[in-house]
């Protein structure tokens, strides 16, 4: 018998069945590291060390029924080693019942002895699937040193003062996330009990919940709110699995950028379904915001919404769903309700523009709808080219004022996109909103279909010049 401890891409076989050896060593096309008993494969592969991780072991319990009963204790016994080796069992011909008590107790595989072809699909399953894990665990302790790493330095700089949650302390857990969802998403592969299948299928989409939310966590910081005038149909532009409740064309005053994040937040589960309604009461108003979703996710999103909902002065909390439309009592209900302000009366002059600006800085964002409200148009906004153009393909706007470097889409891609719209949609105004100061910077412009150019910084002075241009007698409406 060999000594060597099992070491990369080794295969080491538990059997006391000698001709059984030789066979496998045909089917594996070369000779196994072979013991009798599991204590000795267990002292081989502590001996191995981290290499252990890398062996697959072959548990023969193909002799008979008390090797076949005796089975998971011995499953049981390898896979709480730590690296975990990967496990194949061997049984005999009509003990395939046995398989799932084999898997429950951590085999990887429980395959006939006599299927060779089986054994070898089986044995470079397991090496893939070990690959793959080994790296993800690799990438779940880097993870881990990180967030510890990033924690002290936060408890450093704070002094133990209870603050909110960074963008650093975000990108810590979304690092240590993705590698835990790859490990069950692995682990979903192997052969499953079903009660297993179902536990495991729980944790990846309440981690995947987690992840979307995560990353709907990177907008809800705006510097400033973005506070303008805007319909039910303005506030979803572009998303999808949100209904109106109401007529969509009721315009109410709102932090445009913090309701989209809630918005983004409550519907970052999969499947989830929004629907929202404006419900008036005298000059005052309140957007009611009903959510379903999978019930055990309520929690998590009730946790992850209620900041953003009491940031913005509203209040969050579960219900039956109870009046909502479509109600059959399935599903986790959530109700926010948020004040909002009515515009005042005949605040919406004729002549009006209908305008998207579609700026990703904050302050130039928030500059920029202040000079057209005070003109008097009415603003929808959007913080990067792809935002802005599915808003221009969802409803027709008079005007689109078009940052030109923004992620995600700058400026000339997005306008192009627009330009390539069929009818109204693609032959909408465009102004560019640049800092560029030469023609060469104004051709490039209107070479992607732009039809005019602002010039940063921004001035009422010059919207007024532009807006004048294209639209005589309608810069101010009604003065």
């Amino acid at each position: 018998m060999m000594t060597a401890p099992c070491g990369r891409e080794t295969v080491l076989l538990v059997s006391g069945d000698a001709l059984r050896a030789r066979q496998l060593a045909i089917a594996l096309g070369g000779i196994p590291l072979r013991v009798d008993a599991v204590d000795a494969a267990l002292d081989r592969l502590r001996a191995g060390g981290a290499a252990a991780g890398e062996c697959v072991v072959v548990l023969d319990v193909a002799d008979s029924a008390a090797d076949v009963a005796a089975g998971p204790a011995g499953v049981e016994a390898l896979v709480r080693l730590d690296p975990v080796p990967a496990v194949l069992v061997l049984l005999p011909d009509g003990q395939e019942d046995a398989a799932a008590s084999l898997i429950a107790a951590g085999a990887q595989d429980a395959l006939p002895a006599g299927d060779a072809a089986a054994l070898r699909r089986a044995v470079a399953a397991a090496r893939r699937r070990q690959a793959r894990e080994n790296r993800l665990r690799a990438a779940l302790a880097d993870a881990e040193r990180a967030g510890g790493k990033a924690g002290g330095k936060a408890e450093d700089k704070s002094g133990g003062e209870a603050g909110g949650v960074s963008d650093t302390d975000v990108a810590v857990v979304e690092a240590a996330l993705g590698p835990m969802l790859a490990l069950t998403a692995a682990a979903l592969e192997s052969p499953l009990l079903p009660s297993q299948r179902d536990r495991l299928a729980a944790v990846k989409a309440a981690g995947s919940t987690l992840r979307a939310t995560l990353s709907a966590l990177h907008s809800t910081k705006p510097e400033k709110p973005t506070v303008e005038t805007l319909t039910l149909g303005d506030l979803v532009a572009g998303m999808t699995a949100v209904a109106m409740e109401t007529d969509d064309d009721r315009h109410f005053i709102g932090d445009a950028g913090s309701l989209r994040s809630l918005l983004v937040l409550l519907t970052a589960e999969t499947g989830a379904e929004l629907s929202l309604s404006l419900q008036m009461a005298g000059e005052a108003a309140e957007l009611i915001v009903r959510r379903r979703g999978a019930p055990r996710l309520c929690p998590l999103a009730l946790a992850a919404a209620g900041p953003q909902v009491r940031c913005l002065g509203g209040r969050l909390f579960a219900d039956a769903g109870a009046g909502a439309a479509g109600n059959d009592g399935a599903g986790g209900w959530l109700t926010a309700r948020i004040p909002v302000q009515l515009p005042s009366r005949g605040a919406a002059q004729p002549g009006a523009l209908s305008v998207l600006l579609v700026e990703d800085n904050p302050i130039g964002r928030l500059v920029a709808a202040g000079f057209f409200k005070a003109l008097g148009h009415v603003v929808t906004t959007a913080e990067d080219g792809a935002q802005g153009v599915a808003a221009a393909t969802e409803r027709r706007f008079d005007l689109i004022v078009m940052d030109v470097q923004m992620p995600v889409m700058d400026g000339h891609e997005a306008s192009r996109a627009i330009r390539a719209l069929p009818g109204e949609a693609g032959r909408v105004p465009i102004v560019a909103l640049t800092a560029g100061t030469d023609a060469g910077d104004d051709a490039q412009c209107r070479a992607a279909g732009m039809n005019d150019c602002l010039h940063k910084p921004l001035t009422m002075d010059r919207l007024c010049a532009v807006l004048e241009r294209l639209f005589p007698g309608r810069a101010a409406p009604g003065r």
